[in-house]
């Protein structure tokens, strides 16, 4: 019988209208409902367990900025570049990243639900230990997806390439992988529950072969 895999269910991000914020409005939280904070600089700010609902993050300047359980709702956030993204235990709900550059994106430890990441970059994104529910990465690409122990329901890749793909203990559920195109995985364990093209799985033939403890003689 064939593996019947449900698409995300996602629905489009409205930002109400927004408030103009400047720096100092970002030392008057934790909260931060309905504002505009596109291009502001959060270098050096200690913004854990602070909460953006219906926000522009667009062109934010991270710098060191420490994000350790943020929580982000219906919020938006197009072109951010930043050497790292340091929130693990962070929660996303209904969010749109597009054309972002991050090169470590620590976000470890938390929750996704009905987001979207487009056209973006990642040198190392660690989602270990991460419940996503409902969501898709489209046109990303990734050097190192760290998706160790994590939970994955409802999710899909499409058009998107990954260096190393990490599933070790991973627990999946209707999860698409047929758009992902990796160079090298750890474990087949651990996309139990997914969907994968016909040349992936030649791809992972050998080790698939090899947890089931079969010999492949090549002679």
């Amino acid at each position: 019988m064939a593996l019947e895999i449900t698409p995300p269910r996602l629905e489009p991000v409205e930002l109400p209208p927004l408030t103009r914020a400047d720096t100092y409005d970002l030392d008057e939280g934790p909260r931060f409902d309905a504002l505009d904070v596109s291009g502001l600089d959060f270098d050096t700010r200690d913004l854990t367990d602070s909460s953006f609902t219906e926000c522009d993050l667009s062109r934010t300047h991270l710098g060191e900025a420490t994000l350790t359980g943020v929580t982000l709702t219906d919020c938006r956030a197009d072109a951010v570049a930043a050497a790292s993204l340091n929130a693990p235990s962070s929660r996303w709900r209904r969010c749109e990243i597009t054309r972002s550059r991050i090169g470590a994106a620590e976000l470890h430890s938390g929750e996704w639900s009905e987001s979207v990441v487009t056209g973006s970059k990642f040198g190392y994104l660690n989602l270990r230990g991460t419940r996503l529910t409902d969501v898709v990465f489209e046109d990303c690409v990734v050097d190192d997806l760290d998706l160790m122990d994590a939970e994955l329901v409802r999710g899909a890749f499409r058009g998107c390439t990954v260096q190393t793909l990490t599933v070790r203990r991973a627990r999946m559920t209707h999860v698409d992988l047929r758009g992902l195109d990796f160079a090298g995985l750890d474990d087949v364990e651990g996309m139990r529950g997914a969907a994968i093209s016909a040349q992936q799985l030649i791809d992972v033939a050998p080790l698939l072969a090899a947890h089931q403890g079969i010999l492949v003689d090549e002679t």
